[in-house]
């Protein structure tokens, strides 16, 4: 199932510190090697949101959400709405 980005977003933010490590870890051990998830929003433009996602790789470059590999994003969505 696919969520809005506000939908997400919004969860995302509403998770506690310690889901957040829970989640990182659950799509770790999907092989899905994500260290990092950030949520960003715009200061002009309040409306627009962003998730930007950071991999073992490279931790230093910022992937937004739109540009994951469509299996990772539909997996990451699941467990941020099952949190």
């Amino acid at each position: 199932m696919t969520y809005d980005i506000n939908t997400i977003y919004t969860k995302y933010k509403q998770l506690s510190k310690k889901q957040r490590q829970q989640l990182l870890a659950t799509l770790q051990s999907q092989g899905i090697n994500i260290v990092k998830i950030e949520a960003y929003e715009y200061s002009d433009a309040p409306g627009i949101k962003h998730l930007f996602f950071y991999f073992a790789e490279d931790s230093r470059k910022a992937i937004p959400y739109f540009m994951l590999d469509s299996e990772v994003w539909e997996k990451t969505q699941l467990y941020i709405m099952q949190e």
